[in-house]
């Protein structure tokens, strides 16, 4: 069933370790306090708030974000934009865990997407399509549920949000880079699908 108000999604902005070229994802220090925005990342948020408040967002807006820095200083930044409440956190929104490959360059994710396309299982601690999905979905039937009363925003992360928006659109989760990219501070609407038979791994 539809939701009386819409349900976005909002890339978090640019966060210092997108200037580094570097994956972050792996809860701790790093992720949850020291990598956060940059300047541009915060004008970046700020900009992104008046643009939902042209779309009709206002102060009634329900913001949820996951609790790595970058995503809850957008948040933190949007919602002061539009005179929201403090944003609330869900750990379900979390970036996906890109194992070995953390703390190393972001080249990293053009192969970990091919395997995505391809169905293939990752041996590198990679958490599976499969698994993200899951979470996903817990966290877009909340979002649904907060939604019967007011409009939700969920800030996040770029694969956990491809994900979402394929799942969004019925889509299989593996093929999420199939989904136009979300660029850094992107807002977009959620389609109406929410399919638990779409998280099915390969």
């Amino acid at each position: 069933m539809q939701a009386a108000h819409p349900v976005l999604v909002l890339r978090h902005g640019e966060s210092t370790a997108n200037v580094e070229g570097r994956i972050v994802s792996v809860p701790g220090p790093r992720a949850l306090e020291t990598v956060g925005l940059t300047g541009r990342g915060r004008e970046q948020a700020r900009a992104a708030a008046t643009d939902a408040a042209a779309q009709g967002l206002g102060p009634g807006t329900v913001v949820v974000t996951s609790d790595f820095a970058r995503a809850r200083q957008t948040a933190e930044e949007f919602a002061a934009g539009l005179g929201a409440g403090a944003p609330r956190v869900d750990e379900r929104l979390r970036e996906r865990c890109f194992g070995a490959h953390d703390e190393g360059p972001a080249t990293a994710y053009e192969s970990i997407w091919a395997r995505d396309r391809a169905r293939e299982s990752h041996e590198d601690g990679v958490e599976p399509v499969a698994e993200v999905a899951s979470r996903v979905l817990a966290a877009l039937r909340a979002a649904d549920a907060l939604a019967a009363d007011a409009p939700v925003v969920l800030v996040a992360h770029g694969d956990v949000l491809q994900i979402a928006l394929a799942l969004a659109a019925g889509h299989d989760p593996h093929d999420h880079r199939e989904v136009p990219h979300l660029g850094n501070a992107e807002l977009r609407a959620l389609g109406p699908h929410r399919t638990a038979a779409a998280v099915a791994p390969c």
